[in-house]
């Protein structure tokens, strides 16, 4: 799967994804069930099943799901994953009357949704007050991305993530809402717990084959990335940044 030769398994990606895993052991639990939105290749998944969480993992892509599901079989945790075909935007139809505990979606599966205000909307229905929400979502202001494209006089590319109408990739539409926007659609069905940066220091997937051969240099950078999560502000400066929420009892306006 080219997903995971180009990401999953560099060590820029496993660096970045123990990152969010560290976040997902402090908010979900052991018998849980839980949401995931992009499931894509099913690492994120397994992870939660194998600490005994139950997992329904959606992608719109059979070919991932495809590749998700051998894994659960070969990692031994497929009775915990219930994989589903399904696009996002189809969710809140799909599962309404259904109950989680928390909904999770990683590395900026997100960005393709058309309408992330209907989105929350629609999650807001499945989960239960305090029910626990981490979005992983492609940032727009990213100084790693300017310098790599700007050096090589590549201004569009530079600054893509600026353009209103979003960029076409791979025959979708990839938005890139700030830290602040979609704290503003996520109000007030849910409470905003925690906004951080990911992806500050350790520069992106494309820019960051060179870590594969500097072993001190990436130890490096992940320390520093590391204590960058204590700060909010450098979420709206980073490739991706976590946003953590929680259901709120307020009524939906």
């Amino acid at each position: 799967m080219r997903y995971d030769a180009e990401f999953t398994n560099t060590a820029v990606g496993m660096a970045l994804r123990r990152i969010v895993w560290a976040r997902l052991a402090t908010m979900f639990q052991p018998s849980q069930r839980i949401l995931e939105l992009g499931c894509g290749t099913g690492e994120d998944a397994i992870r939660l099943a194998m600490a005994g969480i139950h997992v329904v993992a959606t992608d719109v892509s059979p070919a991932m799901l495809a590749v998700a599901r051998d894994k659960a079989r070969r990692s031994g945790c497929l009775d915990r994953i219930e994989f589903q075909c399904l696009a996002m935007e189809d969710v809140g139809r799909s599962f309404g009357g259904q109950r989680f505990d928390g909904v999770f979606s990683n590395f900026g599966a997100l960005n393709c949704v058309r309408d992330l205000a209907s989105l929350a909307a629609g999650l807001a229905n499945l989960l239960p007050e305090n029910g626990a929400l981490l979005w992983v979502i492609m940032g727009r202001r990213v100084p790693w991305e300017w310098l790599w494209y700007l050096l090589r006089a590549d201004g569009r590319r530079a600054f893509r993530r600026y353009r209103a109408e979003g960029i076409d990739w791979r025959g979708l539409t990839i938005h890139y809402p700030t830290p602040g926007e979609v704290t503003e659609l996520l109000t007030p069905r849910f409470a905003i717990t925690r906004v951080s940066p990911l992806g500050i220091a350790l520069p992106p997937s494309y820019a960051a084959s060179w870590f594969n051969r500097s072993p001190r240099a990436l130890a490096a950078m992940a320390r520093i990335e590391g204590l960058a999560q204590r700060s909010t502000a450098l979420a709206s400066w980073s490739d991706h940044y976590l946003l953590e929420a929680r259901r709120s009892s307020s009524p939906a306006q």
